[in-house]
């Protein structure tokens, strides 16, 4: 068995204001570094194989604040970005709306191939995330796994891993730094945690602490 830590990035100022990061290189707000120095708390007693993150800079910092220097290879690849959203990306909705209406309009949807002019579609995100987590599932089926990313496509990632219609892409949430945590078979993928951010909230919950596995989380 192997087990998925799956990690979205701490906030950063476009988080705040709003705005569509998709590619965009945004960093951290101080919130956001805090917010990743919790989770390795939470994981501190988590051992962990190997880590895989976004080349961008709000995931790949969040990757290394999580791990606090543990001698565990980091692992960057643009495989793991964000949806890209082409003209949508830095804007605002009210920007959306004025600069494109028409797009804009198009963009709320459930359209599972709309894609902002220059921009990629939920099915293109799907299709490349569904490449890029069966990978790193096949390539560590025995070993615990830190991936570090983005909301949307870490999203697509679970919808693959769990063999969910692409629709759902719509029903699910992802916060900054949540923990998700999936164990991984050969032939099958199970969720464990979903979206908790219990270390965030100071609440001392511990939901990860289940019977088996290696180490709660």
């Amino acid at each position: 068995m192997g087990r998925l830590l799956i990690v979205r990035h701490g906030e950063t100022p476009w988080n705040v204001e709003g705005r569509l990061q998709g590619h965009a290189d945004i960093d951290l707000s101080e919130k956001g570094r805090q917010q990743a120095r919790t989770v390795a708390q939470r994981l501190a007693d988590t051992p962990i194989d190997v880590a895989y993150s976004s080349d961008l800079a709000r995931a790949w910092h969040t990757a290394e604040i999580v791990l606090d220097q543990r001698d565990v290879p980091l692992k960057s690849t643009e495989g793991l970005r964000e949806r890209y959203y082409g003209v949508f990306e830095g804007l605002t909705v009210e920007d959306r709306q004025a600069k494109f209406p028409d797009e804009f309009a198009a963009s709320l949807i459930k359209d599972l191939d709309f894609a902002a002019p220059g921009g990629e579609s939920a099915r293109g995100t799907l299709e490349r995330m569904t490449r890029v987590i069966g990978e790193i599932k096949e390539r560590h089926l025995n070993e615990t796994v830190l991936i570090v990313g983005h909301g949307g496509s870490l999203r697509s990632a679970i919808i693959a891993l769990m063999e969910l219609p692409p629709e759902a892409t719509w029903r699910f949430i992802m916060g900054n730094c949540s923990l998700t945590v999936i164990d991984t078979y050969w032939d099958n993928a199970v969720l464990r945690l979903y979206n908790d951010t219990s270390h965030l909230d100071g609440s001392g919950q511990n939901p990860g602490a289940w019977a088996g596995g290696r180490q709660p989380v």
